[in-house]
C-alpha cells in the first residue's frame, strides 16, 4: 500500500499491465512488454533535456553525395582487390561512426541512405574493375604465352606495372644460340623436313628457357635469342641462364642420340651468354612493336656465341655471367679477348656443366689445361705446349687445347712484343 503523502514531489506513472490489456507492445528487447514501462525513458529525456537530434534531409543528401564522390574518386585509383577491401572497411567504419553518434551524441543520421551512397557507386566501380582486370589478364596471357613462362606471366598479372611501355635500362643476362653449319645441314633437307626438324629443336630448347623464367625474344633463322631478368626482375638471372644452358646441352645430346639412331642429320648448337646492362621494353612503330632488348651487352652476347667457332667450344660465358653463377658450375677460363667493335677486353669461360658433375677425365684434362695457360701467360710457350698436348692425350678432340697448341707454336716462331698483355683480338664475328 502506497500512501498519497509518500508521492509528494515525485512523478508517478500509471498504466495497465494486465495480460490482455491494450497497453502491451514490443520493444527492442522484448516482444510483449507493458508500454507504461517505456514512459520513464520519455520523462527522463524531458527532464535531462537529452533530446535526439535527427539530421534533416538536405544535410543527409549532401553527406550522401560527398561520400559517393569521395569513394568513387579514391577507389578508382586502386585495383579491384584493394578497392573491395577499402569499401568493406569504410562500410564498417561508417556504420560504427553513425551508431556512436547516436549513442553518445544523440544525433540520428540516415544510416541506410548513407550506407547505400557509399556502397552502390563503389560496388559499381569495383565490378567494372574486375571485368577490366580479367580482360587484361586474358590479353597478357594471350600476348606473352608464346615467349614467357607461365610463372612470369602470373607475376606480370599480379604486378602489371612491372611491364612498362617504352624502354628502361636494366641488368639482365642475354642468351644467344645458333645451329652449327646450318647452311650445310639445310641443303640435305627439303623445306618441309627442315621446318619439322627446326620446330622440334626450337620446342625443346624453348621449353627449357621458359622453365627457368627466361623470355624468348625471337627466332632468327636457326638462332634463338632470349634473356633473363625482364620483364620480371630476377636477382639470380646469370644463374638461371647458365643452368638453362646446361639443361639445353643435355637435352640436345639426347636429341642427337635419337636422330643418330633414326639415321637423321644431327644438330649441334653454339651458345653465348653475357650479363650486363641493356635497354628493355616495347620497341618498334605505332602499328607494330616487340618486347625486346638493345645495347652493347646484346652485341657482346652475340659475339660470344660466334667465338665458340674459334675455340672449338659449344657454350661460352662472359666474366660477368660467370661471377653470378660460379658457385654452381664448372667452367674453364678460355681467354681474355677483344671482340670486333669493342676496345675493352673481356674474360671468357667455357661452360662445362654443373659443379662436380663432370666425368673424371674432364677434370684430369682441365688440370693440364690450367697449368698450360699459366705457362702460356708467362710466355713459356714450350712448356705450355707440352701441357696442352698432355691434355689432348686425355681428351683427344678438346678444342681449346688444340687451339692453344697452335698459338704456342706460332709464338715460338714469332714471339709477341714485350708489351704483350695476353689479350687476344678476335678478327671475325
Amino acid at each position: 500500500m502506497i500512501r498519497v503523502e509518500d508521492l509528494a514531489d515525485r512523478l508517478v506513472l500509471v498504466g495497465l499491465t494486465a495480460t490482455g490489456s491494450q497497453d502491451i507492445g514490443a520493444i527492442p528487447l522484448h516482444n510483449e512488454y507493458p508500454r507504461v514501462g517505456t514512459y520513464q525513458n520519455t520523462v527522463n529525456t524531458i527532464i535531462s533535456r537529452q533530446f535526439i537530434t535527427r539530421v534533416n534531409k538536405p544535410v543527409n543528401l549532401i553527406l550522401m553525395l560527398v561520400i559517393a564522390v569521395a569513394m568513387g574518386f579514391f577507389i578508382q585509383r586502386l585495383n579491384a582487390k584493394k578497392s573491395l577491401v577499402v569499401t568493406l572497411s569504410v562500410f564498417v567504419l561508417l556504420n560504427l561512426a553513425i551508431m556512436l553518434a547516436f549513442s553518445y551524441l544523440n544525433i540520428w543520421f540516415e544510416q541506410l541512405g548513407l550506407s547505400l551512397a557509399m556502397v552502390m557507386p563503389s560496388m559499381g566501380i569495383i565490378s567494372i574493375k574486375f571485368m577490366k582486370e580479367e580482360s587484361q589478364k586474358r590479353f597478357i596471357k594471350s600476348a606473352f604465352s608464346y615467349y614467357l613462362s607461365p610463372s612470369v606471366i602470373d607475376e606480370i598479372i599480379e604486378e602489371p606495372e612491372s611491364l612498362k611501355l617504352g624502354g628502361e635500362d636494366r641488368e639482365i643476362t642475354i642468351f644467344f644460340s645458333d645451329v652449327r653449319s646450318f647452311s650445310t645441314i639445310s641443303e640435305k633437307f627439303s623445306p618441309q623436313e627442315l621446318v619439322v626438324r627446326l620446330n622440334e629443336y626450337f620446342t625443346e630448347m624453348t621449353d627449357i628457357i621458359l622453365g627457368y623464367g627466361g623470355t624468348v625474344d625471337k627466332f632468327i633463322g636457326d638462332a634463338i635469342m632470349a634473356f633473363y631478368g625482364a620483364p620480371i626482375i630476377m636477382r639470380d638471372h646469370p644463374l638461371k641462364a647458365v643452368l638453362a644452358a646446361v639443361d639445353m646441352k643435355k637435352r640436345l645430346r639426347e636429341l642427337q642420340e635419337k636422330w643418330r639412331k633414326a639415321g637423321m642429320e644431327e644438330f649441334h648448337a653454339r651458345i653465348g651468354i653475357h650479363s650486363g646492362k641493356a635497354t628493355v621494353g616495347n620497341m618498334g612503330s605505332r602499328s607494330r612493336m616487340d618486347y625486346t632488348i638493345m645495347g652493347d651487352a646484346v652485341n657482346l652476347a652475340s659475339r660470344l656465341e660466334g667465338a665458340n667457332k674459334y675455340y672449338g667450344t659449344s657454350a661460352m660465358l662472359s666474366g660477368s655471367t660467370y661471377e653470378g653463377a660460379r658457385e654452381h658450375i664448372d667452367v674453364r677460363h678460355l681467354d681474355v679477348i677483344r671482340v670486333v667493335g669493342k676496345t675493352e677486353p673481356v674474360s671468357i669461360y667455357e661452360l662445362l656443366g654443373k659443379r662436380g658433375a663432370l666425368p673424371d677425365k674432364i677434370y684430369a684434362m682441365l688440370e693440364k689445361y690450367d697449368r698450360g695457360r699459366e705457362h702460356f701467360i708467362n710466355r713459356d710457350w714450350k712448356e705450355a705446349r707440352q701441357l696442352f698436348r698432355q691434355g689432348i692425350k686425355v681428351v683427344p678432340d678438346d678444342g681449346p687445347c688444340l687451339k692453344y697448341i697452335e698459338r704456342c707454336e706460332g709464338y715460338i716462331k714469332n714471339p709477341p712484343k714485350k708489351s704483350w698483355d695476353g689479350v687476344y683480338v678476335l678478327k671475325g664475328k
